[in-house]
């Protein structure tokens, strides 16, 4: 049974996710690009925060930090976006993401800044590099830079030197180049807490924070009859393979609304009763894209 997630209003998460049997699937630097343009633009449609990511072959980090919009919903919109893209790019078929993702409720000011150094050593504790400085594939260059972008840098560089972001910025470099236990997260944690004189300062978190079970972001297909008014009898016709001409446009807005929803093609298909090559050809027909 999944663990109850504790959802509030600026609560700070470390998630996780990784390719289905550890597969590579974020190996070509086009799909970790495509990614990393998701996270910007999915941080214009919902309400959140990137305080850091790094994204590897085989797997990705993210620090987020949320606000009206839950970390549920958040990671919904993005895993499903990224599987149907992933799906079309590597045309392949089935499970892209091991699961559901991982994530750690980060509760302290220390804490949180460690997790910073945490996320951007990964390319150096894999072996890929022996400098953070020489991976491109995470927010190291916003925070060597100082950029506050659609990575929210300002939020943890304040807590490294509140009012000197230069210093700051030097304090950050140091975390990230310090020696320490890259194969080991607890000794790591304890020897740079030390280093660093981290605290252990609570984040805030309002007393009436919710902790709930995870439930999935989505209207079911027979919601989205409703909601595009499909009547009962349409439909039937719809899922006996009638061709009417006037059931075209029906499709089309079903369709649309269902890949609005994050189905896929295939679920599409199965609901509709109709081969996916079928579905296929009205989007092609219609100009209608899968992913943006």
């Amino acid at each position: 049974m999944r663990k109850p997630l504790p959802i509030y209003e600026g609560a700070i998460y470390h998630i996780t996710q990784r390719g289905n049997n550890k597969a590579y699937v974020f190996e070509k630097d086009e799909i970790k690009s495509f990614f990393i343009k998701q996270l910007k633009e999915y941080n214009k449609k919902f309400d959140y925060e990137i305080l850091a990511f790094v994204i590897m072959d085989n797997h990705y980090h993210l620090l987020i930090r949320t606000k009206e919009d839950s970390i549920s919903k958040v990671m919904f919109y993005i895993n499903n976006l990224m599987v149907k893209y992933l799906n079309n790019k590597l045309g392949r078929t089935g499970h892209v993401f091991e699961e559901r993702y991982y994530w750690t409720l980060v509760e302290t000011d220390g804490y949180l800044i460690w997790v910073l150094r945490y996320i951007h050593r990964n390319p150096v504790r894999a072996h890929i590099c022996q400098d953070v400085n020489d991976y491109t594939w995470s927010s190291h260059y916003f925070y060597k830079k100082g950029f506050n972008s659609f990575v929210n840098t300002d939020f943890i560089l304040s807590m490294l030197h509140p009012g000197d972001k230069k210093t700051a910025i030097n304090q950050y470099l140091k975390l990230v180049q310090s020696t320490g236990y890259d194969d080991d997260r607890k000794k790591d944690f304890e020897v740079i807490k030390q280093i660093f004189n981290l605290g252990e300062n609570k984040l805030s978190k309002p007393n009436n924070s919710e902790e709930i079970i995870e439930k999935p972001y989505q209207k079911s297909m027979d919601e989205l009859i409703k909601a595009v008014n499909i009547s009962d009898e349409i439909l039937n016709e719809i899922r006996n393979g009638s061709r009417k001409q006037s059931l075209t446009p029906v499709k089309i807005k079903f369709i649309k609304a269902a890949l609005n929803e994050k189905y896929c093609i295939r679920e599409i298909s199965q609901f509709l009763n109709a081969a996916p090559s079928t579905i296929s050809k009205i989007l092609s027909r219609n100009s209608i894209s899968t992913f943006p």
